[in-house]
């Protein structure tokens, strides 16, 4: 036995049949692990730009999405833009009120589609959270590995990533502030909440 260890007699033959195949899959692992890698930060990096780059871009449907420019004749309030008004019925936030049916869902659609020019390789979808306080742009990014079916069946067919961003904007800061001052003066912190109807309808000129 010790003689036959000694010998180079058979070493490449136990290389070609153990040592080489290891290393191949070791190499072939290696390989598609940086692909799964890749595509995760991929979709990760896609939707953290496309959140960001619409929650810029929200308050107006004819902001380009990738430079925010706009024509001027397409501002809001004029003509060619959105209405004047169109935050007050935003994603039906007056819902929060039971001030139903001044949704305007083919606004928020719209911004909504400014993301489709991303759509390729991997998939997107946009969902938009109006919660009165603050609104936030979420978007999620789903890309397809292209890997062997049988890695596929261990660790799935799809990488996923989710990014959200706030909306920011002056106008709805301003707006949100000088309306939360009017509900605190009219309420005080023992306010009773069943007159909130009545005073936000003041609050937007009616009786």
């Amino acid at each position: 036995m010790k003689t036959f260890l000694k010998e180079d007699r058979g070493s490449f033959t136990l290389e070609s049949t153990l040592v080489f195949p290891a290393l191949l899959m070791f190499t072939l692992v290696g390989v598609f692990f940086c692909i799964v890698i890749f595509q995760m930060g991929t979709a990760s990096y896609m939707a953290h730009k496309v959140s960001d780059e619409l929650a810029y871009t929200w308050n107006s449907t004819k902001k380009d999405i990738k430079t925010g420019d706009i024509a001027v004749q397409e501002y809001t309030g004029l003509p060619d833009g959105d209405g004047l008004y169109w935050r007050i019925t935003d994603n039906d936030i007056l819902g929060f009120f039971n001030l139903s049916g001044f949704t305007q869902d083919d606004i928020v659609g719209d911004k909504k589609r400014k993301a489709d020019i991303y759509n390729g390789a991997i998939t997107l979808s946009v969902d938009y959270n109006n919660t009165l306080i603050y609104s936030e742009v979420e978007v999620s990014a789903e890309s397809s590995l292209f890997i062997p079916s049988f890695l596929k069946n261990m660790i799935g067919s799809k990488v996923q990533a989710t990014s959200s961003h706030v909306v920011t904007e002056t106008t709805e800061l301003v707006r949100t502030a000088n309306f939360a001052k009017y509900l605190w003066s009219e309420f005080g912190k023992d306010g009773a909440v069943g007159d909130a109807v009545n005073s936000i309808k003041k609050f937007f000129g009616g009786e």
